[in-house]
């Protein structure tokens, strides 16, 4: 009788172990069968973003006129802009900023120019969001902005002096800043 229940508990631990192998190798396929999904994703993107690249190398030629047609399509015109004051929101028409300094006019002039003075700096790389104003610490403009690759996003601060602070999506680090003055 011990026997026999010793020979049942083994083959109940090797049919359990033979089960959690099976289990396991399923899962490690199902892993492996996702990577390469995502690597040949991956590999399209790249393919697309290397094929963007060689066509922003072309545009490179024409700088001038591509800052300035950036400047038209980023400056859309919005005659309304989200204001912060404290802990409270609303929306204010453009015309009430237009004594400032930096204004909804002018906000996108002072970031594209700030980039661009960059090392390696292209504003025409870059998705830029509406504009938001902060009544607090002397007005200041925020702009959330993205990579045209999909990749990176971005936060600009502008203050009333014409610096402007570029930092990482999060704004867990700052990336640059650049003191602007436009002509």
């Amino acid at each position: 009788m011990k026997k026999l229940l010793s020979t049942i508990t083994i083959i109940a631990i090797v049919g359990i172990l033979a089960a959690v192998g099976f289990f396991g190798y399923n899962k490690y396929q199902e892993v492996e069968l996702e990577k390469n999904k995502l690597q040949a994703q991956k590999k399209e993107k790249d393919d697309s973003n290397s094929q963007s690249n060689s066509e922003t190398s072309e545009n490179e030629n024409k700088s001038n006129e591509s800052q300035s047609n950036n400047q038209e399509l980023n400056n859309d015109g919005s005659q309304t802009v989200k204001v912060h004051e404290g802990s409270s929101e609303r929306t204010a028409t453009k015309d009430e900023f237009s004594d400032l300094k930096v204004n909804r006019d002018n906000v996108f002039d002072y970031v594209i120019e700030a980039v661009n003075q960059t090392d390696g700096g292209d504003a025409s790389l870059i998705k830029f969001q509406q504009p938001e104003f902060s009544a607090q610490d002397d007005g200041i403009w925020r702009i959330a902005a993205n990579n045209k690759s999909g990749h990176g996003s971005y936060t600009f601060i502008v203050t009333q002096d014409g610096t402007v602070q570029m930092w990482d999506g999060l704004m867990n680090e700052k990336i640059e800043e650049q003191k602007v003055t436009l002509n």
